[in-house]
């Protein structure tokens, strides 16, 4: 039986092992994108949120002082940058903790300033990968910060 160059049955099986060899590959880009995404998603929550409170602040202090009840509006703030509502014991927007500060100044007509700092932990690998003693273990978690300054309405 003689072969014929380029016969379809010399083929067989390659295909399976090609798969093989691009299937990590393929998995490896298809969850680095879904990390993208959420690290994208949780960022854009976290500076929505702090849109809100900086606004919130900037629109109440002047009464706020006027009343007495500043620490109250900064709780306040601080509940909404958390948790998107005023309301104390609501869950957090984002998994994790969120730190929020927040700069006032009474006295002076200038911006209130509300920072909120909180760090992304990604599904895979939530702390670190471990470099199993070849290298030094590589940190994944990525600490995101949103900022804003608003005037005193």
């Amino acid at each position: 039986m003689n072969r014929v160059p380029g016969n379809k049955t010399d083929q067989r099986g390659l295909a399976i092992v090609e798969f093989t060899i691009a299937l990590p590959l393929l998995l490896f880009l298809l969850f680095a994108g879904a990390e993208v995404g959420r690290l994208l998603y949780q960022y854009n929550t976290l500076t929505k949120s702090v849109e809100d409170g900086g606004r919130y602040l900037a629109g109440q202090l002047r009464s706020a002082n006027a009343n007495g009840t500043l620490a109250t509006t900064l709780s306040n703030t601080i509940s909404l940058v958390k948790s998107g509502t005023t309301l104390t014991g609501r869950p957090s927007l984002l998994p994790g903790t969120i730190s929020v500060t927040t700069q006032t100044n009474a006295a002076a007509p200038t911006p209130v300033v509300v920072t909120a700092t909180y760090t992304y932990a990604p599904m895979v690998f939530p702390n670190s990968v471990p470099g199993f003693g070849l290298w030094s273990d590589l940190v994944l978690a990525i600490p995101l910060t949103a900022q804003i300054s608003m005037p005193v309405l």
